[in-house]
C-alpha cells in the first residue's frame, strides 16, 4: 500500500514539469498571437539576412521569373506552329428562298436522296454540317516538317536565354542596392554619436566665447564664427538622422516589412576584404559574365530573325486536307473528302521583303560588334573601381595617422588643462578636430566598402566580398 502511494507521488511529481512546460507553451502561443512577444524579425538584422530577405521579396526578380516563364511558353507556341494543326467545326443551318446563281441548293428532304434540288425555291430548309480541316506546313520559314529547329523557334529560345541572364543581372543589382543601403544606414546610425558630441562641444564653445567676449578677451567675429559652426553642426546632425531614417525605410520596403524609420540593424560593418586579383575578374571568367551572356543571346536572336526573314523569300509548301459531312436531319446525308499540297511562291513585292531582310542582317552585324563594346565597358569599370579603391585606401591611411595624432594631442592637452597650463578652449578645439577626423575616416571606410560591393557587381559572380 505504501509503495503504491509513493509510486503515484513520484509519477505526479515527474509529470509536473511536463504540465508546466505545456502550460507555458500555451501561454506563449497565446501571447504571440496577441502580439505580446517579440517576432523573430525584432532582432538586429545582419547584412546576410537583409540580402536573403531582399532576394525573396524583390518585385524585379519576381517579374524576371514571370518573364522567363512567358518566354518558355512562347518557345512551345513557336514549336507548335511547325507541327500539324487540326480544326473541327459543327453547325446547324435553317434557310429558305431561291438560289441566286446557277447552283442549286442541297435537297432538304423533299423525297429522294441528297443531291441537287431542281426546284427554284425552298421553304425552311435545314441541314447539319460537320467539318475537319488538317494543315501541315511541310516547308515554311526554314522549318522542314517541324523536325528541325527553325529560325522562329531558335529566336524565341535566344529570347528566353536573354531574359534568364538578365534576371541574374537584376539579382546582382538587388544585392548591390541592399548592400549599399545597409552600409550607409548603419554608418549613419553609428556616426550619430559623433554628431551629438560635436553639437555639445560647440554649444560649450559658444558659451565660453560669449563669456570671454563680455570680458573683452575675444572679438565679436570669434563669437560669430563659433555660432556658425554650431548651426552647421546642428544641421549635419539632423541630416544624419534623416539619412538613417530614410535608409531604414528603404530597407524595410525592400525586405517586405512594414516601412519604419527605426529598423534594427547589426551595428558592426563587414571588414574590408583582400582585393581580388585582376585575372580572377578579367581572365577566362569574363567570358561567363552575365552581361556578355545577355549580349550573346541578343546576337543569336538577331541572327535567327535575319534567317527567318531570309527564308520568307523562299517558297512555302503546305499539306491541306478536309473532311465534310452534311445531313438534312433525315435519311439523306453526304460526305466529301479533299486533300492537296499548296505551294506559295513570292514573286514580286516591290522589294519590301528584301529590304526587311537586309535590315535584319545589318542589325545582326551591329549586335556582333557590340559584344566587344560590352567587354570593353566591363574592363573599364573594373579598372576604374580598382583605382578608386586605391585612392580611398591611401586617404584612409593618411586619416588614420591624423586621427592617431589628434588623439595623442587631445590626451596631452587634457593633461595640461588638469595641471592648469592649457586653456579650456584648446581642449574643446582639439576634441572637435579629432571628431571631424574620425567622421571623415568613417566616411571613407564606408565609401571603400561600397566600392567593394560595386566590384562584386561588375565581377558578375566570379568574386564575392561578403561571405
Amino acid at each position: 500500500m505504501t509503495k503504491s502511494i509513493h509510486h503515484r507521488y513520484r509519477t505526479l511529481r515527474n509529470s509536473v514539469p511536463s504540465l508546466l512546460t505545456l502550460l507555458l507553451f500555451l501561454l506563449a502561443a497565446g501571447a504571440k498571437a496577441q502580439g505580446v512577444l517579440e517576432t523573430p524579425r525584432a532582432h538586429a538584422l545582419t547584412l546576410h539576412e537583409c540580402i536573403a530577405l531582399a532576394l525573396q521579396e524583390s518585385p524585379a526578380l519576381e517579374a524576371g521569373r514571370f518573364d522567363v516563364a512567358a518566354a518558355a511558353e512562347e518557345v512551345r507556341a513557336a514549336k507548335g506552329k511547325t507541327l500539324p494543326q487540326l480544326n473541327g467545326a459543327a453547325s446547324a443551318q435553317f434557310f429558305s428562298g431561291s438560289p441566286t446563281s446557277k447552283f442549286s441548293i442541297v435537297n432538304t428532304g423533299t423525297g429522294g436522296n441528297v443531291g441537287v434540288n431542281t426546284s427554284k425555291s425552298v421553304d425552311l430548309g435545314k441541314i447539319e454540317l460537320y467539318s475537319a480541316q488538317l494543315s501541315y506546313p511541310l516547308f515554311k520559314e526554314g522549318s522542314i516538317l517541324g523536325l528541325n529547329k527553325g529560325p522562329a523557334v531558335a529566336s524565341k529560345e535566344a529570347r528566353k536565354r536573354n531574359l534568364a541572364w538578365t534576371s541574374r543581372l537584376r539579382r546582382s543589382q538587388v544585392i548591390d542596392r541592399i548592400t549599399d543601403a545597409f552600409i550607409t544606414t548603419v554608418s549613419a546610425q553609428n556616426r550619430a554619436g559623433y554628431a551629438k558630441r560635436r553639437v555639445r562641444l560647440l554649444s560649450l564653445l559658444v558659451n565660453i566665447t560669449q563669456e570671454q567676449a563680455k570680458q573683452g578677451l575675444t572679438l565679436p567675429i570669434d563669437l560669430k564664427l563659433a555660432q556658425g559652426q554650431l548651426s552647421g553642426a546642428q544641421t549635419l546632425e539632423i541630416i544624419l538622422g534623416e539619412q538613417a531614417a530614410a535608409g531604414s525605410i528603404q530597407l524595410s520596403r525592400s525586405l517586405g516589412l512594414e516601412p519604419t524609420p527605426t529598423l534594427r540593424l547589426e551595428s558592426a560593418l563587414p571588414e574590408p576584404p583582400e582585393p581580388p586579383r585582376a585575372e580572377q575578374i578579367l581572365g577566362p571568367s569574363l567570358n561567363q559574365h552575365p552581361s556578355l551572356q545577355v549580349q550573346r543571346a541578343i546576337i543569336d536572336e538577331a541572327k535567327e530573325d535575319y534567317r527567318l526573314e531570309r527564308f520568307r523569300l523562299y517558297p512555302s509548301v503546305n499539306l491541306e486536307g478536309a473532311a465534310l459531312y452534311i445531313d438534312d436531319f433525315g435519311s439523306s446525308s453526304a460526305s466529301v473528302f479533299t486533300g492537296g499540297i499548296t505551294v506559295s511562291v513570292p514573286i514580286f513585292d516591290s522589294g519590301a521583303q528584301l529590304a526587311v531582310t537586309r535590315a535584319k542582317l545589318l542589325k545582326y552585324k551591329s549586335e556582333r560588334v557590340r559584344l566587344l563594346s560590352v567587354a570593353d565597358d566591363l574592363t573599364s569599370e573594373v579598372v576604374r573601381t580598382y583605382s578608386e579603391i586605391y585612392v580611398l585606401s591611401q586617404n584612409i591611411l593618411s586619416l588614420q595617422e591624423k586621427v592617431a595624432k589628434g588623439d595623442r594631442d587631445l590626451q596631452v592637452t587634457s593633461s595640461q588643462q588638469q595641471q592648469g597650463i592649457a586653456p579650456p578652449l584648446t581642449v574643446i578645439q582639439k576634441e572637435l578636430h579629432l571628431i571631424a577626423a574620425r567622421d571623415d575616416l568613417d566616411g571613407l571606410m564606408v565609401r571603400r566598402l561600397i566600392l567593394y560591393s560595386a566590384l562584386q557587381k561588375v565581377a558578375g559572380g566570379s568574386w564575392e566580398w561578403v561571405r
